[in-house]
């Protein structure tokens, strides 16, 4: 009787048609780390943009500081309500669900023209970013093959970071480049937006992961 060992793929994945296509896969899945990282970090640059301070009107330091922490009190109230989601309707669909979400708190953080509306698209981008932490990192476990299980799971945790990079460049691209224009802060915003829709639809088209399946007797 042969044992799991003897069944396994050990040569390079990219030589293999079904771990390329596995892995193209987990590759849409590890983009949802960038969300996370740049959603935390743009509001470090939106604060030093003069356009940002003068449309609210030159918030002081405790209301910036409560602008920056209220994606958490989203992520907050739907932590205990997340793993359900993700387990109910399936790990793919939870992560578009949060993916929209993030969507649409993005496009209302972008038109906000009060520091409450501003903090409120804030909570409703850290409901979303609750459910696509939730998700993806588990379906990536679930999806990756076995001897590439740890280096794929390590490395989502590491695009957190591209993500951060990402968000400062851009701020300082805007801050440089249009001056004096409500857009130099509302395009850092709106630009979350874009790996959320882009993950959020491909993701419908990925699978389920087997264990998933198995656990609704599918």
């Amino acid at each position: 009787m042969e044992s799991i060992a003897d069944v396994i793929y050990t040569g390079p994945w990219w030589r293999h048609k079904g771990l390329r296509g596995l892995n193209l896969c987990i590759a849409i899945l590890e983009l949802a780390s960038i969300i996370n990282g740049y959603d935390s970090s743009v509001l470090n640059g939106l604060q030093i943009l003069p356009e940002f301070k003068k449309h609210f009107n030159d918030p002081d330091g405790s209301t910036l500081g409560f602008m920056s922490a209220s994606q958490n009190f989203g992520g907050l109230v739907m932590l205990p309500i997340a793993p359900y989601i993700s387990d109910g309707l399936g790990r793919n669909r939870a992560l578009t669900f949060g993916c929209f979400i993030v969507v649409g708190g993005v496009i209302l953080q972008a038109l906000a023209t009060t520091v409450g509306h501003f903090i409120a698209s804030r909570c409703i981008i850290g409901v979303g970013i609750c459910l696509i932490q939730n998700a993806a990192p588990v379906l990536i476990a679930e999806l990756a093959y076995p001897t590439q299980r740890s280096t794929l799971t390590a490395l989502y945790n590491t695009m957190w970071y591209f993500g951060s990079i990402i968000s400062a460049w851009v701020c300082y691209a805007t801050l440089r480049t249009l001056p004096g224009s409500v857009w130099e802060w509302r395009i850092p915003c709106l630009l979350q937006a874009a790996p959320a829709l882009i993950i959020g639809i491909i993701v419908l088209f990925i699978p389920n992961s087997p264990r998933w399946l198995v656990a609704k007797g599918r």
